[in-house]
């Protein structure tokens, strides 16, 4: 169970919760959404064990009883607030129905019918995360702080309003997290403490103030895989769900584009999200657009450190509401371009180490620095 995946359309992963979830409702239903299978046309009764339920929340003997009783309950009157464009949205319950089986010892979780469009046949704007990162999260407000997190990975940092941090996580129903001090110290921190021990990402933020007041938040977001909970493999694998050899094809077309270099799986899976995320259908046409242009510029020595870069860029611009189209970047006449700016020391590392000898050592720390963010080994 825990090595299930967790898909969601994006709007559901941004979506307010307007009555928020327990810890152990969050995990219920969360597990339940890891049982829909990439392939699923349509929703499903799915189908939780007393006794992995149990476990997943820590419970033993009758107490687990009403724990059920208690959370079939809430999942079927708790609502959560989807946004559809900038001024739309619906309401919609977690569950349609649950139903205990005692002689079976199992039980049968029914979705609101509302929530199809954000669960099935995600081909792209959606987030994907391991089920086992989050059961072992103690707060509801960490679970869902690491559902926005992961959604922003990709593009390594996230800039939100704290009044819409709240919705998000759900702290609007408490009064006195209306005063950011306290929705700082008692919502915001603790989470980002247990992220930051417990799951794969490693995250700090910034406040952004207007005057004396903490307008908004900036996140930045790294992953920190030595810490993903590693599980066993099952000895009969699933099925590769047909998106991936969707992708696959995808990431063979691009390479066949590409001049002296190539997309590894985890690089490309890192650029289509993002790309996917800035441009959604025409993704793969603007990926392509940006190749055929670092093919013609010769300025560019890093192929893939470019690239990744100014995915970064135009991620940025997009969430500033601005139009962006690699169709706009333009091979520069000079044979010595800088045009993806980036430092000369990073243009120049393959050259012969007598160039570098000058460099102090604080050109040398931001040189490491960047190498080190894009995932890149010094060749010395």
């Amino acid at each position: 169970m825990e090595n299930h995946l967790v898909t969601q359309k994006n709007e559901l992963v941004e979506a307010h919760h307007v009555d928020p979830l327990s810890v152990n409702e969050q995990k219920v239903v969360l597990t339940m959404i890891s049982m829909i299978e990439p392939t699923d046309n349509d929703l499903k009764t799915y189908l939780l064990s007393v006794r992995d339920f149990a476990e997943m929340i820590g419970l033993k003997g009758e107490s687990t009883y009403s724990e059920i009783k208690k959370i079939s309950k809430t999942l079927v009157s708790k609502v959560v607030e989807i946004p559809i464009g900038k001024k739309d949205w619906i309401v919609a319950t977690w569950a349609s129905s649950v139903r205990y089986r005692s002689n079976e010892g199992t039980v049968e979780f029914s979705f609101d019918s509302k929530l199809k469009p954000y669960l099935l046949q995600l081909k792209n704007q959606f987030t994907s995360y391991r089920l086992s990162n989050i059961l072992s999260l103690k707060s509801t407000y960490s679970i869902r702080l690491y559902e926005l997190m992961k959604k922003w990975q990709h593009l390594g940092q996230w800039e939100c309003s704290v009044d819409d941090l709240r919705g998000f996580l759900g702290a609007k129903s408490v009064k006195s997290y209306s005063v950011y001090g306290n929705f700082k110290n008692r919502v915001l921190s603790p989470a980002l403490v247990e992220l930051n021990e417990k799951t794969d990402v490693q995250i700090s933020f910034n406040e952004i103030k207007k005057g004396r007041s903490v307008e908004r938040i900036e996140f930045t977001i790294r992953h920190a895989p030595d810490k993903e909970i590693k599980l066993i493999e099952p000895k009969n694998k699933p099925v590769q769900p047909k998106i991936q050899s969707e992708n696959e094809d995808i990431r063979k077309r691009l390479n066949a584009l590409a001049n002296d270099y190539s997309f590894n799986h985890i690089y490309f899976t890192e650029m289509y999200e993002g790309a996917l995320f800035i441009w959604d259908d025409d993704a793969e046409k603007e990926l392509g657009m940006l190749i055929r242009y670092v093919n013609e510029e010769e300025g560019v020595k890093n192929p893939l450190g470019f690239i990744k870069i100014k995915l970064q860029e135009y991620g940025e611009l997009y969430q500033e509401g601005l139009p962006v189209t690699f169709a706009d970047l333009k091979p520069s006449q000079r044979r010595t371009g800088r045009a993806e700016k980036i430092p000369e020391w990073f243009k120049n590392r393959n050259e012969p180490k007598e160039v570098a000898k000058g460099i102090d050592s604080n050109i040398a720390e931001e040189r490491q620095k960047l190498l080190d963010e894009l995932g890149i080994e010094d060749d010395k």
